[in-house]
């Protein structure tokens, strides 16, 4: 007990003389600082950046499905091409799914050739029929107004939700939601009700709208049936193969007639996350050369300013200090200067990276869940820093653990 007591006075003790020897060199402390200070800024920046952008890039892949994603066709034995779109498909899916207990399953259909307009103004626009399990499938979130629900099927007019082109095009962010627009098909007009609008953009020259199948059963379907459907569930990653394979089995022996297809399509499927480690390995690259500068001048001012300490570490050896001690002070300035300037670099990267207009230039509004600052990468920048210090102290140490009373007299 007693030598623990008097290891932790002693650490103590030598914190203490490094934060007195930093007081009195301040000139030579800023100096080493200011390139301790910017790495780990930088560092600190580069990881976090790397995150934001990762949740960038993962959310993109997620719009066409998040992991596991399961997609099912039905085909009729009669020679059709495209999967089957009727009720006995849809009613066979979703029986299936609830044997299965899917949490979140989809039936997901396009339509074209219908202009949307309000306001004077008319854009193309792509109609997608799902249900409303869809949105959280596709990470899809209503930034203005809400998405679609299953009782909507009961209300009086149409109703869909838009994406931010025809959100945009058409006016509808000069007001409040619901608004009333007209989908032109042909002859056929129709008044819809927008509720709510994405943060997606189509990647077209129109815009996309989702509306529920009951929906579009209703209103539509009478002069423009759906030609085609595919129905999508989101299940957990591990056993998703087996299942979408005793999925396709069972919803054929609701089909009779049908051939039914049922596989996993999400990105992790095909390796799309390895553009994500590629990001990751990007910016470790990145950090390691922004720390390996930061520390080689570190290490430079060190080596000069020892020399020119010669004759105070000399007198510190005639009072009494022993080679050890010495050696961990000199150690001990490093480490606290390092620590102090990483965890200004770290107030400096937190700054930058939360900064909205900072964010908006980087990554403009196509993020949808912002993550907060990792406090992975700040803990990696106090860690780094401090670490730095410890070896960029060491040289230093050595040398000033082999000065001798007579050097320091010579000098």
């Amino acid at each position: 007990m007693n030598s623990l007591l008097r290891l932790f006075t002693g650490f103590v003790a030598a914190l203490l003389e490094a934060w007195q020897e930093l007081r009195i060199h301040k000139l030579r402390v800023l100096l080493s600082l200011v390139g301790v200070t910017i790495a780990v800024a930088s560092l600190t920046t580069a990881v976090a950046g790397a995150g934001m952008a990762q949740q960038l890039m993962t959310e993109q892949l997620e719009r066409n499905g998040r992991p596991a994603l399961i997609n099912t066709y039905a085909f009729s034995e009669q020679g059709e091409q495209f999967p089957s779109a009727n009720a006995q498909v849809a009613n066979a899916f979703t029986k299936t799914a609830e044997r299965f207990d899917v949490e979140y399953a989809s039936m997901v259909s396009r339509t074209y050739g219908y202009k949307a307009s309000a306001q004077g103004a008319s854009i193309d626009a792509e109609v997608m029929v799902v249900d409303p399990d869809y949105a959280p499938i596709h990470r899809i979130f209503a930034q203005h107004g809400r998405w679609l629900e299953s009782e909507d099927a009961q209300n009086l007019a149409p109703t869909v939700v838009v994406d931010r082109t025809l959100y945009q095009e058409l006016e509808l962010d000069q007001g409040p939601l619901p608004a009333s627009i007209e989908m032109n098909a042909g002859a056929q007009k129709v008044s819809v009700t927008v509720i709510g609008a994405t943060s997606t953009r189509d990647g077209g020259l129109g815009g996309q709208m989702w509306m529920l199948p009951q929906t579009y059963d209703h209103w539509f379907a009478a002069t423009s049936p759906l030609a085609d459907a595919s129905y999508e569930m989101w299940v957990p990653i591990e056993g998703s193969e087996e299942l979408a394979a005793h999925f396709a089995v069972q919803m054929q022996a609701e089909l009779p007639g049908y051939s039914v297809e049922s596989m996993r399509s999400d990105y992790l499927s095909w390796g799309g996350d390895e553009s994500l480690q590629q990001l990751a390995m990007v910016a470790g690259g990145i950090a390691g050369i922004i720390l390996l500068l930061g520390s080689l001048s570190l290490l430079n001012v060190a080596m000069v300013t020892m020399k020119q300490r010669i004759r105070e570490v000399g007198i510190r050896r005639s009072f009494g200090a022993t080679t050890g001690r010495v050696f961990f002070s000199v150690m001990m300035e490093s480490v606290v200067a390092t620590a102090v300037a990483g965890g200004l670099g770290v107030l400096i990267s937190v700054a930058v990276v939360t900064n909205p207009k900072v964010i908006n230039m980087i990554v403009g509004s196509g993020i949808d869940q912002m993550p907060a600052f990792p406090i992975g990468a700040a803990l990696a920048g106090i860690a780094v820093s401090i670490a730095v210090g410890a070896l960029t102290g060491v040289l230093p140490a050595l040398v000033a653990a082999r000065v001798r009373i007579v050097d320091a007299i010579r000098v």
